[in-house]
């Protein structure tokens, strides 16, 4: 599969995750409006999320590097919340960072 392209279809349990992260995040129903609506915020890139039902594009980026736990390779995902949030004084935009177990 593409860098760009999520899909937990096959492995079930890992679905019922991918909703948990679905309602955090915004998601939109093209690239084109996801593109748009990251620019706002910085986030040039977006991706495809593959859901039980349905394909929706979220915007975010997977890390060139992966995450390594022991002998355990993770693929990492970061999903900006596309909103602002003041903290500390700080202005910024919360990122959500995914790790998907990579099979061998």
């Amino acid at each position: 599969m593409a860098s760009t392209y999520i899909s937990f279809k096959e492995n079930h349990r890992l679905s019922i995750k991918v909703d948990e992260v679905v309602s955090i995040i915004p998601t939109f129903r093209t690239k084109k409006e996801a593109i748009s609506a990251g620019s706002k915020f910085g986030w040039s890139s977006a991706f495809c999320i593959e859901r039980r039902f349905e394909k929706v594009w979220a915007v975010g980026i997977k890390d060139f590097q992966n995450d390594y736990v022991g002998k355990v390779t993770f693929e990492v995902f970061r999903l900006p919340l596309l909103k602002w949030e003041k903290v500390d004084g700080i202005t910024r935009c919360p990122v959500l960072f995914i790790r998907r177990y990579q099979a061998a």
